[in-house]
């Protein structure tokens, strides 16, 4: 055990997790795998971070995702959510002129939200959730996504000059995932989802971003149990989620409905197998999935923290 009473057998299921030693391979069979290797460390900090699911109805009910880079260090080739941490602009008070719905919740949710805008305009191209009758023409919006990716331009200075106004009452909270105590780097992810009724061109990065698609969320479950493509342990269990759902607004409307609380992944031994759990009343029914099941996945897990594989 944990001085706080963590199992050491308890990981943070490949996702929201950066570390330098996650490398994707993917053998001539087609399978999948992200190979990790897992030392115990000291306690640290979550650092906060936000990640978006865009839904839309049209063509059908579909929620954008996007796939990074097979060369990145964190999760290379995954298919996840837009996102990413909380940047020191984002708690800007600048920010109350220029956003609607600022007094409706705390300096917390300011950020996060921020942030999430922030991260799907970096990474999609999208400039979402702004208040009715603003809008930024197409050339605009793509001259200064080019210069924020080249570290020309800040993403307030963005809103300022464009004029628009970002209405941070419009995403709506989904999830909360927090890595384990014991990892040596931690996230306290927020997820939000966020409908989408543009016909805004998506457009990756390039960068840490390849790839960016629309897709049914029970389409993308397949593709992950067929191998085709990465789904991280928390991705997979969110677009669960969403699955239940047939359209845009009963996402959201459940969503709203949910109490959203923290999400930490462990591995508990069940008799002779050894399962990943989480907490039972987190919304995603009783989640207790073999060891073994994650490896058929192409998820390499070690037998306990501290073992590399």
């Amino acid at each position: 055990m944990l001085t706080d009473g963590t199992p050491r057998t308890a990981i943070w299921p490949i996702g929201l997790l950066t570390r330098a030693k996650i490398a994707p391979t993917r053998p001539s069979s087609g399978d999948w795998k992200i190979a990790m290797s897992f030392e115990p460390s000291s306690q640290s900090s979550a650092v906060r971070a936000s990640t978006t699911l865009l839904v839309r109805d049209r063509p059908s009910f579909q929620v954008l995702m996007v796939r990074r880079n097979e060369k990145v260090a964190f999760a290379g080739g995954a298919l996840v959510f837009p996102g990413g941490k909380v940047d020191p602009q984002d708690e800007d008070k600048r920010w109350e002129d220029h956003t609607a719905g600022w007094n409706e919740m705390s300096s917390e949710q300011r950020a996060l939200r921020i942030a999430a805008i922030r991260e799907t305009f970096e990474e999609t191209g999208l400039l979402v959730s702004l208040r009715t009758g603003t809008e930024c023409g197409v050339e605009t919006t793509a001259i200064a996504r080019e210069a924020m990716c080249a570290g020309k331009l800040d993403f307030l200075s963005f809103v300022q000059q464009a004029e628009v106004i970002l209405d941070i009452s419009q995403p709506v909270q989904f999830a909360n995932w927090i890595t384990p105590e014991f990892m040596p780097k931690r996230f306290d992810t927020h997820f939000f989802i966020l409908g989408v009724g543009s016909e805004q061109q998506v457009t990756s990065d390039g960068s840490e971003i390849t790839h960016a698609e629309w897709i049914a969320p029970r389409e993308a479950l397949w593709l992950g149990l067929a191998k085709e493509r990465i789904l991280t342990f928390p991705t997979r269990l969110n677009l669960q989620m969403l699955a239940d759902s047939g359209s845009m607004e009963e996402a959201l409307a459940r969503a709203r409905e949910r109490v959203i609380v923290p999400v930490q992944s462990r591995i508990e031994q069940r008799g002779s197998r050894r399962v990943l759990t989480i907490r039972p009343d987190a919304g995603y029914g009783c989640v207790e999935e073999p060891v073994s099941e994650l490896a058929a996945r192409g998820h390499t897990v070690p037998a306990a923290a501290g073992e590399s594989s």
